[in-house]
């Protein structure tokens, strides 16, 4: 089991910023626990969230 700290997932070391994140566990969208004094996501967690969002339609096509 991999688990993650917002830190891990938020700018700028992942793709989203962290008041997203804080956002999406505030609404219930995203799962989060606490460790000690953590918040922490379980990666699987995390995809199905990250799984969930819209897809775009200005995806590039492949040559």
């Amino acid at each position: 089991m991999q688990v993650l700290r917002i830190k891990d997932v938020s700018r700028p070391n992942g793709p989203f910023a962290r008041s997203t994140i804080n956002k999406a566990i505030a609404e219930g969208r995203l799962t989060a626990r606490k460790v000690g004094g953590a918040t922490v996501i379980l990666a699987d967690d995390w995809r199905r969230y990250v799984e969930g969002t819209p897809i775009t339609s200005n995806r590039r096509q492949s040559a």
